[in-house]
């Protein structure tokens, strides 16, 4: 009887073991990572221009996009994430009303980001000059979601000149249903702040929201002095809340039954289920430190726009900036 215990007991303890070592080996962020063939979803296909800080108007001569040469595939020590937020509600059509780069680096769990605002203007091929955030719709208008992502996702690899390997998109009520599904999120805001689309006020200090108040927030921007780029701050501070407070490795069993009702709020993404719990693994311990945040450095200005036939305002890049920040933040 004596054997028989001791022969269970260490078969469990075996057992149990080789589980753990077989959860940590297929999770843990830098060996899944490492061993993961990670897609490079877009590439580069236009020269980022130097030494633009006005752009021109449709009347001038547009650069011809020149595809980039492909290079021998190596090993990724890191991988770009571009992160959409839609206008839709339903199955309309929509434009991209928050644009978020990535730049994850698993061995030192640090994070690069940086916020486009919507009103950059930036080539998009086969249009010339337009809003970065036209770039979703134009593609859904020619072939549906799937076309959407791609012209997206090629924009702004070609804004940044940077490879893309992951997305997620999801629109406003994915957002909203995504804050509550993970049970709100906790917030902290310097000012009171008047939130236009719900029509509350947000007081200042420390608070939890739920998913509308948590949208109203991200797409708020009259109410601060600075507009769109105080909104990209308050954008980025919020993904960050989520990141270190919500995606925890301790939370990974709970993380791993939320997934299916997290996978419907958000309307694509090429992670894998996989992905997402080592990512959550990378995300431990985490704090404001390993966060870089950059905005898209420039000047307001009003051009044509060869979609509307008039002119519009636009945020136009200083591309010779933009391109020393691509460098430094979002390439090995």
């Amino acid at each position: 009887m004596r054997r028989w215990v001791v022969y269970t007991a260490g078969c469990l303890f075996v057992g149990i073991i080789g589980g753990g070592l077989g959860v940590y080996w297929k999770y843990e962020p830098v060996h899944h990572f490492e061993q993961l063939d990670v897609p490079v979803l877009s590439r580069p296909s236009i020269p980022v221009e130097e030494g633009v800080t006005a752009i021109k108007s449709k009347a001038a001569v547009e650069p011809t996009p020149q595809v980039t040469q492909q290079v021998p595939a190596k090993p990724i020590k890191s991988f770009n994430v571009l992160l959409l937020g839609t206008d839709a509600r339903g199955d309309e059509n929509s434009r991209s009303d928050v644009v978020i780069v990535m730049h994850i680096i698993p061995s030192t769990r640090k994070i690069n980001m940086i916020s486009i605002p919507r009103d950059s203007r930036v080539y998009i091929d086969g249009v010339g000059y337009t809003k970065i955030n036209h770039a979703h719709i134009l593609g859904e208008m020619r072939g549906g979601n799937e076309e959407g992502t791609k012209e997206a996702l090629q924009t702004v690899s070609n804004f940044l000149d940077v490879p893309i390997n992951y997305y997620m998109k999801t629109n406003f009520k994915g957002f909203e249903d995504f804050i509550d599904t993970i049970g709100g999120v906790n917030v902290e805001v310097n000012n009171d702040i008047y939130l236009l689309h719900s029509g509350v006020t947000l007081p200042q200090g420390k608070q939890h929201i739920d998913g509308k108040l948590a949208l109203s927030l991200a797409r708020e921007r009259y109410a601060f002095a600075n507009g769109d780029f105080d909104r990209q701050s308050e954008q980025t501070q919020l993904l960050k809340t989520i990141a270190t407070e919500i995606l925890r490795p301790e939370h990974i069993g709970e993380i791993a039954g939320l997934l299916t009702k997290v996978k419907k709020d958000i309307v694509d993404t090429n992670f894998q289920d996989s992905d997402i719990i080592s990512l959550a693994w990378l995300f431990k311990g985490m704090t404001a430190e390993d966060f870089t945040t950059k905005q898209v450095p420039g000047q307001s200005g009003y051009e044509m726009d060869p979609l509307v036939q008039s002119r519009l305002y636009y945020w136009i890049p200083d591309m010779v900036k933009v391109k020393e920040i691509s460098a430094t933040l979002f390439k090995d």
